[in-house]
């Protein structure tokens, strides 16, 4: 595994973790209640230069670990430079060009898996 990648990764846990925590800040004791009581969400990235689990906890951090998870609720598919372009760009005609290209596929399981797709989508294309 290539420390550029987890480099990258660090960068993408640290900040999704903060957005979290600012958001449950925002939510009343009830949505935080069914925030905990759906964690944790895993997902899987797996890219040429590396693969990592990300676990969303519900405390809002988030464990990173170096080997993927066996049974993910989102897998992330695609080459790393591909990720890092729309991690940084965050386009949303560049990501539905790499997406018809084979680039970057993303896929869940369950119905955490599917709402969870949306904010990944909407992560890397907003």
């Amino acid at each position: 595994m290539s420390n550029e990648f987890n480099e990258f990764i660090e960068r993408l846990k640290d900040e999704a973790e903060k957005a979290i925590k600012k958001e449950l800040t925002k939510r009343s004791f009830f949505e935080r209640i069914v925030f905990a009581g759906i964690m944790p969400l895993i997902v899987n990235i797996i890219t040429d230069k590396g693969s990592c689990s990300l676990s969303f906890l519900n405390d809002g951090s988030i464990q990173y670990r170096k080997n993927p998870f066996p049974n993910p609720n989102n897998v992330i598919q695609a080459d790393f430079e591909t990720l890092k372009k729309l991690y940084s760009i965050r386009n949303k005609e560049q990501f539905f060009l790499a997406e018809r290209e084979g680039k970057i596929r993303i896929t869940s399981s369950g119905l955490k898996g599917q709402q969870a797709e949306r904010k990944i989508r909407d992560l890397l294309s907003s």
